[in-house]
């Protein structure tokens, strides 16, 4: 309840609580309306040229660029070049208004054409736009109005002797166009320079990259860890496996072990022995290493002694007959081969992650050089581009010049940038729509909450109470909310309550006034 009582924090979040739906269905249905509304009103589209007026004799006397035209000289270009007659001439040509053309109407059209023509000024000359409901038919139409400038610019010139050209009389435009042929080719030069650079050594660097290559360097090192400890526990696991082989044949073969000769025995030993060191080298070494070709062939020469032990013993364990193998060694046999395709896996991720380390370390070695030596390419490139820009804008300024000489001080207009193909309508704008009616919608369920306020005249608190009745608060009434728990205007909220000396929760007041 609202009324002509100080209302604090406390008192406007609790009625946004019981009122908060209002508002909130009516900003849902402002932000509906507002973006169907936009996507019901027809679309137009804004085609913009940018044009520039010199004067002639002027421009070529002072060499400055002719100042930016002001609202009234922008008025008057506009009655200057846009006659009725022409516009009605670009109407007919694109097809524009066919509904007043069959008429018979002439003002019609025109009008509606002149309302959808804009002449304003910009950063370089003025800018001339025109909106239509196709992009395609705005760029057109924009780029036939710029045509009229122009035919305006070439009106009353003079026509040229076959043959001639700005620079065949003209010995400061045949240097400036020597010019411009060498600074063409320097320029060419700096980018193929410059797209070496890239080609060789990726984009360009900064000190992005280098925060980048010590975070990747990191990361390298953590997984070399990983991958290390994780080499070195199937290192020893295969270690222990090949040893409990060994025990259980051994255990299950010591009848033969008695008929076998004891050099054979420990030159099957030594070469067991010699294996698992070279497995270790192997995962630590390239095979071109020293050690690890020393005990390929101490391998190899232990081997042939075996062989040639048991080649002079078969006679007399030829009547002994071979021991199936257990289960247990079997099983044991599996895990060996699969723990040798890991050892083989994280060799090859140890070697990865090493490589990686060292061209991250190189990275980060030769950083400042790469980054000194881009900047200075581009610089020399940037340099170079400037100058044949220069000289591009003489050429154009003393061919243009050459061909209005004997036009007087008459105005002159530039192309700056031609009539744009607009990608995306310039009216009605979706997202301006929809936060308008977002707003409109807010301000309505605003104005809902304060009006539902106002006419409730319900009583929630013992300070409404004491501030409307002017008598104290003898007892209170324990809460008696709805099934739904919503309040007298099934909005929800209920009533505020308060805590009695025994903790229970009661309600100070549950009634209508």
């Amino acid at each position: 309840m609202m009324g002509h009582r100080p209302i604090s924090a406390t008192d406007y979040l609790g009625i946004w609580r019981r009122r908060r739906k209002r508002a909130l269905v009516c900003l849902l249905l402002g932000l509906a309306g507002g973006y169907a509304l936009a996507r019901t009103l027809p679309a137009k589209y804004t085609s913009t040229a940018t044009v520039q007026e010199t004067n002639v004799a002027a421009s070529r006397r002072m060499e400055t660029p002719a100042p930016e035209p002001s609202a009234s000289r922008l008025s008057a270009l506009r009655e200057q070049v846009l006659t009725p007659e022409r516009l009605q001439g670009l109407a007919g040509r694109f097809g524009l208004f066919p509904a007043a053309q069959n008429r018979g109407s002439v003002e019609t059209p025109v009008a509606e054409m002149g309302r959808s023509i804009a002449l304003a000024p910009g950063t370089v000359g003025f800018t001339i736009s025109f909106t239509a409901g196709d992009a395609r038919l705005a760029q057109q139409v924009c780029a036939g109005i710029v045509s009229l400038f122009l035919q305006e610019e070439r009106k009353g010139q003079p026509q040229a002797a076959a043959g001639d050209s700005p620079s065949s009389s003209n010995p400061s435009a045949e240097l400036v166009t020597k010019q411009l042929a060498e600074a063409k080719r320097k320029l060419d030069a700096q980018e193929a320079k410059l797209v070496a650079f890239k080609r060789r050594h990726g984009d360009e660097p900064s000190g992005d990259d280098e925060v980048a290559t010590r975070n990747s360097l990191m990361g390298y090192n953590v997984q070399l860890e990983a991958a290390n400890g994780a080499f070195q526990r199937a290192l020893q696991e295969r270690t222990a496996l090949t040893t409990s082989i060994q025990a259980i044949e051994s255990a299950g073969t010591r009848a033969l072990q008695a008929a076998e000769p004891a050099n054979v025995q420990a030159l099957e030993q030594e070469l067991a022995t010699e294996q698992a060191q070279l497995v270790m080298l192997e995962a630590r070494y390239t095979p071109d290493h020293p050690d690890v070709v020393k005990h390929k062939s101490d391998i190899a020469q232990l081997q042939r002694k075996v062989d040639e032990a048991k080649t002079a013993a078969a006679p007399k364990k030829s009547d002994a007959t071979p021991a199936a193998e257990p289960p247990q060694v079997a099983q044991m046999r599996v895990q060996e081969q699969e723990l040798d395709r890991t050892i083989q896996e994280k060799t090859a991720e140890l070697s990865r992650l090493q490589g990686e380390i060292r061209a991250a370390r190189a990275r980060l070695e030769n950083g400042p050089a790469l980054e000194r030596e881009f900047k200075q390419l581009a610089q020399d490139r940037d340099a170079a581009q400037t100058n044949y820009n220069t000289l591009l804008a003489k050429q154009s300024d003393m061919m243009k010049a050459g061909q209005t000489e004997q036009r007087g001080d008459r105005s002159a207009f530039r192309l700056v940038e031609a009539a744009n193909l607009p990608a995306t309508p310039s009216f009605p704008d979706p997202i301006l729509f929809t936060l308008c009616g977002a707003a409109g919608g807010l301000g309505v369920g605003l104005l809902a909450v304060v009006l539902g306020e106002l006419r409730d005249k319900t009583l929630r608190t013992e300070g409404d109470i004491e501030h409307y009745l002017g008598l104290p608060t003898l007892a209170v009434i324990p809460t008696a909310d709805g099934l739904d728990g919503n309040d007298s205007e099934g909005w929800g909220g209920g009533s505020r309550a308060v805590r009695s000396g025994s903790g229970e929760k009661e309600e100070s007041v549950l009634a209508d006034v």
